[in-house]
């Protein structure tokens, strides 16, 4: 319960701060916007070694460092991604934009077995010192960036004003609409089947802790591997025709793990399932850096990310299935709607859309 309280905490800047932080990242210059993220969100890690040091840290200590942490971690995903667009040519958006996400996901790999060692070697505290050192030397590394000069980005005194042109131009723009919902209908019925990854070793397969470790890693691999191959395609494949079936086969690879009973054959398609998941988001984030404008490319990407926040109601959506209908047939149903969801979105979006 505490964990997943936390977790709450984590999610709901996100969700409420979201479009907001794409305002700021629209109004001013990301390369000094994402220095000054860096620095303070090294605020709370100093909050939490001055709590952890003396032996006065409280749960509810935690909650609080971690909304603060949250709140301003909420504007780095659209700055990062949105200064993409300034530093990198046109034509190699797909390349910059895998690398980028290659370089995260190696990073979900190695972090928490390297936090795993460090805890061990040097206690907690000195796994925030670390944590804290890295954020000062990432604030450090972007006086070195140096983009292009570009014409000034036009600045809005109405907050509501801005906030709502950034929402009619998803309204009016069919493909980036179709990748938000669609990245909001797997954060609800999909992406975090990962969680119940440990029901599924002990009840289904019948594997001990290290098959569960596999089980984790083959997203992961599966991600990476996909990354490679859109990257090395680039401009070939239509980036409407490639959502479509990434969100049709996601869900359906999802399914055939939950009927799967044999180990190999379930880490395969846990290998298919994060490959089709990493390419969803890639290829969205590749239609967002090529169509929208560069004075709402941050609203446009804020209002993406906030998937992430919703995550939390999907943790608590299929977690209710899992218990109503077992894991495996309730993770079953739960991709089914997402299944339903996305090709009637897309058939209406996108095709109808077209005809009309």
């Amino acid at each position: 319960m505490a964990l997943g309280v936390l977790g709450l905490c984590e999610a709901t800047p996100r969700l409420v701060l979201g479009a907001l932080g794409g305002v700021l990242v629209d109004r001013y210059d990301r390369r000094r916007l994402l220095i000054l993220i860096q620095l303070v969100s090294a605020l709370p890690v100093l909050g939490f070694l001055a709590l952890y040091w003396p032996g006065v840290l409280q749960f509810w200590h935690i909650l609080a460092l971690e909304i603060f942490s949250g709140a301003a971690r909420t504007i780095n995903p659209p700055a990062s991604q949105s200064i993409l667009g300034d530093l990198v040519p046109r034509n190699e958006i797909v390349n910059a934009v895998s690398l980028y996400t290659i370089g995260f996901n190696v990073a979900r790999v190695i972090g928490p077995s390297l936090g795993g060692i460090l805890v061990i070697w040097i206690g907690v505290s000195g796994c925030y010192l670390v944590y804290g050192a890295t954020l000062l030397l990432s604030a450090l590394e972007f006086f070195f960036v140096r983009a292009p000069e570009k014409s000034p980005i036009k600045k809005e005194d109405n907050l509501l004003r801005e906030l709502r042109e950034g929402f009619s131009y998803i309204w009016h723009s069919p493909v980036i609409l179709s990748s938000i919902i669609a990245a909001y209908t797997f954060a609800v019925f999909v992406i975090t089947y990962q969680r119940f990854l440990p029901v599924f070793a002990k009840e289904v397969l019948n594997v001990g802790p290290r098959g569960l470790g596999i089980l984790m890693a083959a997203p992961g691999l599966g991600g990476i591997i996909a990354l490679i191959f859109i990257a090395s395609v680039g401009e070939k494949w239509r980036k409407d025709a490639l959502l479509w079936i990434t969100t049709t086969l996601t869900p359906l690879f999802l399914i055939l793990f939950c009927l799967s009973g044999s180990f190999p054959l379930s880490v395969g398609l846990l290998v298919l399932v994060g490959a089709g998941q990493i390419s969803f988001r890639t290829i969205s984030r590749v239609i967002i850096q090529i169509e929208a404008p560069r004075d709402l490319l941050g609203r446009v990407m804020s209002v993406f990310n906030m998937d992430q926040g919703m995550r939390s109601v999907g943790s608590m959506v299929m977690g209710a299935s899992a218990t109503i209908f077992g894991v495996a047939f309730g993770l079953s149903l739960t991709a089914i709607v997402s299944l339903a969801l996305t090709t009637a979105l897309f058939y209406r979006l996108l095709i109808k859309g077209k005809e009309s």
